[in-house]
């Protein structure tokens, strides 16, 4: 079998897994399988794993602080300058190595948004999707090794 195949069979099996554990630990299912999505988009491996994460810790910090920007502000202009703004940020922060993966950095942000700023939610939820996404293709890899002929 292809390794794609045992691959996709440990994250179907993973993904079952996080919604049980979600569920079980009070988490977020939603934004756990946002992490994954953003690990899986880093390229995966090691290397992904630490941009993926890198790049979601920055845009959960920027929603934070638009958040926080339009609540001291409340004037709905101030906010979409703060969009526009923190959304300029996720994206030019690429210039920097560690946080060159602007798509975790904007995974980052609009699940802090979705979960109303609730960060502590938010930093749980995406570093398991993560963890979990880098855990499914090392499986999937070792399997692959085991069980394929040469």
């Amino acid at each position: 079998m292809d390794v794609l195949v045992y691959v996709a069979i440990s994250v179907g099996v993973l993904s079952g897994v996080w919604a049980w554990m979600a569920a079980v630990f009070g988490m977020v299912s939603w934004t756990g399988f946002v992490g994954w999505t953003s690990y899986y988009s880093s390229c995966g491996m090691t290397k992904g794993l630490f941009r993926s994460l890198c790049s979601n810790a920055t845009g959960i910090i920027y929603a934070l602080l638009i958040i926080k920007g339009s609540s001291i502000f409340p004037n709905e202009y101030w906010s979409y300058f703060l969009t526009a703004f923190f959304s300029f940020m996720m994206v030019i922060q690429a210039k920097l190595k560690k946080f060159e993966f602007i798509s975790g950095a904007f995974c980052g942000c609009f699940s802090t948004f979705g979960l109303n700023g609730n960060w502590q939610a938010v930093i749980p939820a995406l570093l398991c999707g993560n963890v979990l996404g880098y855990i499914s293709q090392k499986i999937g890899i070792y399997c692959h090794k085991v069980f394929s002929k040469n």
